[in-house]
């Protein structure tokens, strides 16, 4: 018993320490430093998009899990989506969120202060997707149901078994 909790700690002390890496001030990024573009653009709902350009993630599950974590804890995020390539010198995290409840700027100040400034965020693209029809159209399949496709596949299934039945 005291030995599986020894190796629960040590594991958690190697995964804390395998995120871990040099705190700089360069870092230290302040949201002001942050360069920011906004974008429009037409889309199948209508939703806020900000993808977060971010420097010091050495490892997906536990510095990407932690910024998300910590972003998703925010008041006005819906979601979060890590883009994690490992030796990569910044990594994506894409944040949907409510525009009226808080700000790129304060997502930014979040990232900050994780980790003793560990993560800086670099650049922010901000995406405001308004629903258009065309993009609605075509996103929901031109008008063809999912139910659709699962009826004509108990055809098929259907059609193979009479067709089986006769030879």
């Amino acid at each position: 018993m005291i030995k599986n909790i020894a190796a629960l700690m040590l594991g958690l002390v190697v995964l804390a320490s395998s995120c871990a890496g040099p705190s700089s001030e360069a870092n230290n990024a302040t949201s002001a430093d942050v360069q920011i573009e906004h974008k429009t653009m037409d889309g199948a709902e209508s939703k806020t998009v900000a993808k977060l350009d971010i420097t010091g993630m050495t490892c997906a599950a536990g510095c990407g899990g932690k910024i998300q974590q910590e972003l998703q804890a925010l008041e006005g995020v819906v979601l979060t989506d890590l883009d994690f390539q490992e030796k990569r010198a910044s990594n994506i995290v894409s944040v949907q969120f409510d525009p009226a409840k808080i700000s790129e700027k304060e997502m930014i100040q979040c990232v900050g202060k994780i980790a003793d400034g560990m993560y800086a965020v670099k650049a922010v693209e901000v995406v405001d997707y308004k629903k258009s029809e065309a993009a609605g159209a075509a996103a929901s399949g031109a008008g063809v149901q999912s139910a659709d496709y699962g009826k004509v596949f108990q055809l098929l299934n259907l059609l193979q078994s009479i067709s089986g039945l006769i030879r």
